[in-house]
């Protein structure tokens, strides 16, 4: 079964809902972006916990909107690719052209070393991603810790 993948205008991460969870309230989601329940930790008494290792946020446009800045180191692989993308289909052109086997050796060169910057691109960006979603999670848990300890301040303030 496929997870729900829950968006929220604004927030930076859809929540992926586990098989039998309900759907969590938009003021949820926005409360609790990108905090990672801990395991056997379920929103209602009686649900499954959620499969081991379950991930619940997964980013969206808007993350990519925000970490372009973060990601901006990989314009230069992706520049690098683009010219030896280019390089590759221009030599290959001229060797079926020109009958040159040498020049198709070239473009196969080429494109090995276009697609090898290619893949550069993709491990990093999945590592910097990942980078990212920790730091997210970390300063989730942080927030909502405080939250909840100023929310149960004003419940103690209110019930003497």
């Amino acid at each position: 079964m496929t997870p729900r993948r829950i968006r929220v205008s604004g927030v930076r991460g859809d929540f992926r809902t586990p098989p039998g969870w309900p759907t969590p309230t938009d003021n949820w989601i926005r409360a609790n972006t990108f905090w990672q329940p801990p395991a056997e930790w379920t929103p209602l008494p009686g649900l499954k916990p959620a499969p081991k290792g379950w991930q619940f946020w997964t980013t969206n446009r808007t993350w990519d909107n925000a970490a372009t800045k973060y990601y901006a180191p990989l314009n230069g692989w992706m520049r690098v690719f683009n010219i030896a993308a280019f390089a590759s289909t221009a030599t290959f052109i001229a060797a079926f052209i020109a009958h040159i086997p040498v020049l198709g050796l070239a473009a196969m060169l080429l494109f090995v070393f276009a697609f090898a910057c290619l893949v550069v691109v993709h491990v990093r960006r999945r590592r910097m991603t990942a980078e990212l979603i920790t730091h997210a999670t970390r300063g989730a848990e942080r927030a909502r810790a405080e939250r909840l300890a100023r929310e149960y301040q004003r419940y103690l303030v209110d019930a003497s």
